[in-house]
């Protein structure tokens, strides 16, 4: 028998035979033509999730995955369908919908009859898929994912920031590890970084911001080092943006805020306040809750990363983080002021392993923060 033949064979065992009549695609609005193919079972005509996976992933943010309860979750375009196996009904936005025919499982790979592709998709997104005379025509979504991010080393220059017992310099550290940040950013995930400075130079806080809202920047990160009157606290710590401060958090803030009076001049610290109606504009969208999130994710992943003490994700009243239109974070690395930790942030591999740390935790939030916007 040829092998021809045998695979034929073992088609029509199967009851499955492959047919010439595929869906064919255009994504609008740029007229992309692609096809789904279209396969036999049980003499019904049937797409593979596998199949519309591979084909629409890149653009629809395309999932599906399987539960022990023979369930199968399908996500297309933002929302969330769950199938049952062998069976032909399935839920949408808390409905039940009828595709005339079950899903059905062969191997490892489900199979959604083309009637759920042709006529349910169009009907759950009126307006947007369509299905003209056997072409399915889909919108293009327009890509809001992360592709932009801004990274703020913070002092420099005149500012030296914080120095550590041994003479160690904060504006120098923080301009190290966001460099190396910078490259994992860029050679692993192909984002555009920009940072508010690449040298040792004075930028003052608000051109900070400035900076990343001119630049439409996705996510705002500040890079500091801490200090303290006492050479024995230690630990990281991670803050976004928040008019109310814990007491703790508020030596902090002002330590971070006193470049203003020290390095911008006088009546700099009155054209901060003057920003108050731009907080409250901003706590009115999504970024601070975004903002958190990314906060925890780092504060986690660093603590974990680095093995340090755990002082937790807090708010605070950052002058630098004002007025930032995106998620935006302000992560205080260690204690410059002990000399444990001096000598740790000074040591480029410490350097590369904090970079790292926040590398991936930035790398996660991007992964959920693009599912949401894409719904959005």
């Amino acid at each position: 028998m040829t092998k021809l033949k045998y695979i034929l064979l073992l088609l029509s065992i199967l009851g499955i035979g492959y047919l010439h009549a595929d869906i064919p695609l255009v994504l609008a609005p740029n007229g992309i033509q692609k096809t789904l193919p279209v396969v036999k079972l049980e003499e019904k005509d049937y797409v593979s999730l596998d199949e519309i996976n591979a084909r629409l992933c890149s653009i629809y943010k395309v999932e599906y995955s399987e539960y022990t309860d023979f369930r199968v979750m399908f996500f297309f375009y933002g929302e969330q369908f769950i199938f049952l196996l062998n069976s032909p009904f399935y839920t949408f936005k808390q409905s039940v919908f009828n595709m005339q025919y079950p899903l059905l499982q062969v191997g490892a790979n489900y199979y959604v009859p083309t009637t759920f592709i042709m006529d349910n998709l169009p009907l759950h997104f009126p307006g947007q898929i369509q299905n003209k005379k056997g072409t399915l025509y889909l919108p293009q979504p327009k890509d809001k994912s992360v592709k932009r991010i801004v990274i703020d080393p913070g002092h420099g220059g005149k500012d030296p920031g914080a120095v550590g017992p041994n003479g160690t310099r904060e504006s120098m550290i923080n301009l190290n590890v966001a460099l190396r940040l910078k490259h994992l950013l860029e050679q692993e995930l192909g984002l555009e970084v920009l940072m508010t400075r690449t040298d040792d130079r004075f930028v003052s806080l608000g051109d900070r911001t400035k900076f990343a809202n001119d630049n439409k920047a996705d996510l705002f990160i500040s890079i500091h080092t801490n200090a303290s009157r006492t050479n024995g606290a230690q630990g990281i710590e991670t803050y976004y943006l928040s008019t109310k401060s814990t007491t703790e958090s508020r030596a902090v803030e002002a330590l971070e805020n006193s470049v203003v009076e020290l390095y911008e001049g006088a009546g700099a610290k009155q054209k901060y306040e003057a920003l108050d109606f731009i907080l409250m504009d901003m706590l009115q969208t999504e970024h601070l809750e975004h903002s958190n999130d990314l906060a925890t994710l780092v504060q986690h992943n660093l603590v974990a990363g680095v093995q340090a003490k755990n002082r937790g994700v807090k708010q605070a009243n950052f002058y630098v983080l004002r007025g930032a239109f995106m998620p935006a974070i302000l992560i205080e690395m260690g204690f410059i002021s002990n000399p444990e930790e001096e000598a740790l942030l000074a040591n480029p591999q410490y350097q590369d392993r904090l970079a790292q740390a926040i590398f991936e935790s930035i790398k996660r939030f991007k992964y959920n923060y693009d599912r949401i916007r894409l719904t959005s």
